[in-house]
């Protein structure tokens, strides 16, 4: 089922430039990357450094997979229960940054998401990006009720 306002969220102008604002911040990381991974990769040989960036992002992929897994499962239990806990909703996002930046191959990302992969810290960056996006979490947990 498709939620119109969402849709209308979506396509207006001044919530499309706040997503790109968000993906240009989230685009700087990986450009310092490149730079620090040819640094690198002249020290210690370019095969032996992409296998460690290999073996990195799988692992990330891993860890990434059993925080959103955990997150969600503590989200639907809470929704099962008709339990509304914002701080469950608002750790998503922050669980979703920390994701793609343990997935992406670099240093610099993988820095950054350890650092934010403190729950504390997750939590107050999943507020940050909620606000931001403006997200209602509270009006998805009703919709999520009323559909279940």
């Amino acid at each position: 089922m498709l939620n119109i306002k969402v849709l209308y969220d979506i396509l207006n102008p001044e919530n499309t430039v706040r997503y790109l604002y968000f993906l240009l911040l989230a685009a700087l990381i990986p450009l310092l990357d490149c730079y620090l991974i040819i640094l690198l990769a002249t020290l210690t040989g370019k095969y032996l450094f992409m296998a460690i960036l290999f073996v990195l992002s799988i692992l990330g992929f891993y860890m990434a997979r059993h925080m959103i897994k955990k997150n969600l499962r503590i989200i639907r239990n809470n929704t099962e229960n008709h339990y509304y806990s914002e701080y469950y909703y608002f750790l998503f996002p922050g669980t979703v940054l920390v994701s793609i930046f343990l997935i992406m191959p670099g240093i610099i990302g993988k820095a950054v998401a350890l650092i934010v992969s403190i729950p504390e810290i997750r939590h107050r960056c999943g507020k940050l990006i909620s606000r931001f996006l403006r997200i209602e979490w509270k009006e998805i947990h009703e919709f999520i009720n009323v559909i279940e």
